[in-house]
């Protein structure tokens, strides 16, 4: 196992998640009929964060399989250890 590797996956994996909510903000602005703006000072709300971030973290489920697949575990690892820790930070804000 590399770390250099586990690391950069684990970037990818945050990035990916990070993607993820901004595309889920557009769509959902545009269906809404609201700005971008509007609809990016709305994800900053605590009550509506996790819910995006949930659906962001799906984006890394093919990075995921993408890594799989060109044998690549060690940055697979990476992708997996940032959507638990996205899980895991989402799961204690709640409470």
């Amino acid at each position: 196992m590399r770390k250099k590797d586990v690391i950069f996956g684990f970037l990818i994996g945050l990035a990916s998640a990070g993607i993820g909510i901004l595309l889920y903000d557009i769509i959902l602005g545009l269906i809404n009929g609201d700005s971008i703006s509007t609809s990016f000072s709305r994800t900053w709300s605590t009550k509506f964060l996790g819910k995006r971030a949930s659906v962001g973290a799906l984006i890394n489920l093919p990075v995921f399989y993408l890594f799989l697949n060109r044998k690549n575990e060690d940055y697979a690892k990476g992708v997996l250890m940032a959507t638990m820790l996205i899980a895991v930070i989402f799961i204690i804000n709640r409470f």
